[in-house]
């Protein structure tokens, strides 16, 4: 399925998946970054960033989610539109020496959420780095939680991280297993102890392929889950 056309349907569904009423709220802005006083809840569950914090392009917000959670300088393609709202931006590695070429390592899907219509990261998504359990959006128990996909990554090396959504330094847990060293990805299950997520935060799920480059983010993917009582 074309990235863009699943981007749509993913949105569809993600947007009739709650209905809070965003209220009102005190802002202020600064280039392309406005915090919210008085944060508004969200109409769906996002990665990226925190819901107080507003970025007006998506752009914005794909440079900050790049620099804070992969720790790399950001190196991103165009943005490319889906509906009114939503759209997806590659990131990208550069590689190194004077004949590289940029390869996607992986495509954010960005909606605009909230009472200020700021740009968040709704989840990202490589055909080689998967999380098939739990599924994006699925409401987990703070708890054990074991995590199935596929992946590939340099030496074979897969990190599955557990954070809580728009904070980097929130991280709950982190795995490091194996997956595929060459083209194939292989399956991987690892079990992550959500045991310290606050009931109704939302989670994001990070799988990252190993990287031999510092600048490189690897291929990576990232979904939402929800926590229960």
């Amino acid at each position: 399925m074309p990235l863009l056309v699943g981007l749509v349907a993913l949105t569809v569904v993600l947007a009739g998946c709650g209905s809070d009423d965003p209220g009102s709220a005190t802002t202020t802005t600064s280039g392309d970054t406005t915090t919210t006083t008085a944060p508004p809840g969200l109409e769906q569950p996002a990665i990226w960033p925190a819901a107080d914090v507003v970025f007006t392009t998506p752009e914005a917000a794909a440079e900050d989610f790049v620099t804070n959670v992969l720790d790399v300088p950001p190196a991103l393609g165009e943005f490319k539109q889906g509906d009114s709202r939503s759209g997806e931006i590659d990131v990208l590695s550069l590689g190194e020496g004077s004949n590289a070429q940029a390869v996607v390592r992986s495509t954010l899907l960005l909606r605009q959420l909230g009472a200020d219509d700021g740009w968040f990261i709704i989840g990202a998504v490589n055909e080689h780095e998967t999380i098939t359990s739990p599924a994006s959006l699925a409401e987990v128990a703070a708890g054990p939680l074991e995590v199935t996909g596929a992946g590939r990554g340099f030496e074979a090396n897969l990190v599955v991280t557990a954070t809580v959504a728009g904070d980097e330094g929130a991280e709950l847990d982190r795995a490091v297993t194996m997956g595929g060293s060459a083209e194939a990805s292989e399956p991987y299950t690892v079990t992550l102890d959500l045991s310290d997520a606050p009931t109704g935060s939302t989670v994001m799920l990070l799988l990252r392929g190993g990287t031999g480059l510092e600048t490189d983010p690897g291929e990576f993917s990232a979904i939402p889950v929800v926590i229960t009582g």
